[in-house]
């Protein structure tokens, strides 16, 4: 009787073990799944035109989702394979282009043109500030003499009348 108690108990340890064991897998699929659609994300589909690899149904980002699973298996890390899609698809891939030699200008050159526009609004403003100030203070003498002259002429005809 007690061989048949120890050896339910030890059948039902192992069960346990070996369930649990199963389940200790799919919390790290899930987060392998969640990495590669991070990474899915910041890569564009080569042959869909403004769609990222994630949102892309198409062979190639198909193939390349399950290229990233198998390098994160691997144990790449997400820069090492973003520069693996780059090497073999061009910089392009990248969604988000490199901080680097001539790629620079996609990320400098729109606070610099922004900057530009803000001067050159600022330089108007002031400009338009400038030649209202100096129409305050034109000399309008001329005119008002021959508004006196006008008067006077408006006068004299009253007079003769």
């Amino acid at each position: 009787m007690t061989r048949i108690i120890w050896t339910g108990i030890v059948s039902l340890a192992l069960f346990v073990l070996a369930s649990t064991s199963g389940l200790a897998d799919a919390p790290s699929e899930l987060a392998l799944q969640k990495r590669m659609w991070v990474i899915a994300e910041e890569l564009d589909c080569p042959v869909c035109e403004g769609h990222s690899v994630r949102e892309s149904n198409a062979a190639l980002a198909v193939q390349m989702r399950n290229t990233i699973v198998a390098k994160l298996e691997a144990g790449h890390s997400e820069s090492q394979i973003m520069q693996f899609f780059a090497d073999r698809y061009g910089p392009g891939v990248l969604r988000n282009p490199p901080r680097e030699g001539l790629a620079l200008g996609v990320w400098i050159g729109p606070p610099i043109a922004i900057g530009f526009g803000l001067v050159l609004l600022l330089w108007v403003f002031a400009r338009s500030k400038h030649a209202a100030r100096t129409q305050k203070g034109t000399d309008l003498s001329g005119y008002e003499q021959v508004v006196k002259d006008l008067q006077k002429l408006h006068q004299r005809s009253n007079k003769s009348s």
